[in-house]
């Protein structure tokens, strides 16, 4: 995840950098603020997916994440796509992304973790 929080640093705000890394339940509505909850004795940071979609959107266009990066993602769909596809993609279409393979993951994670929030109106859990 270095390459990922230096990006981080290089493109956003420390409050944006906080609000992308630093949640563990994503809603998939707005919040003005992030929220803190007590769950299970342990407290969680709860962020609103619309404005960590904003900052993973942000940061895909950096690194111009390629168009070929699964939009939907179930079960190991992005890490299988990473592992295979993406290498071989790397190979014929350089650019940011493909300069840090881990990196341009933690990319897609988040954007596609701030998507499906959306899409489906769920909440993702991060423990």
């Amino acid at each position: 995840m270095t390459g990922f929080l230096a990006l981080c640093q290089t493109h956003l705000s420390r409050e944006e950098s906080e609000t992308l890394c630093g949640w563990t339940v994503l809603v998939p509505f707005s919040l003005d603020e992030e929220t803190w909850l007590p769950i299970e004795s342990d407290d969680h940071v709860v962020a609103g997916a619309p404005q960590v979609l904003l900052l993973a959107e942000k940061l895909a266009a950096a690194i111009a994440l390629p168009a070929e990066t699964p939009a939907t993602c179930d079960n190991l769909d992005l890490s299988m796509w990473f592992r295979h596809q993406a290498k071989e993609l790397a190979t014929t279409r350089t650019g940011p992304w493909s300069k840090d393979l881990d990196r341009a993951f933690y990319v897609a994670l988040f954007l596609r973790a701030a998507q499906h929030s959306i899409q489906r109106g769920c909440p993702i859990v991060c423990t």
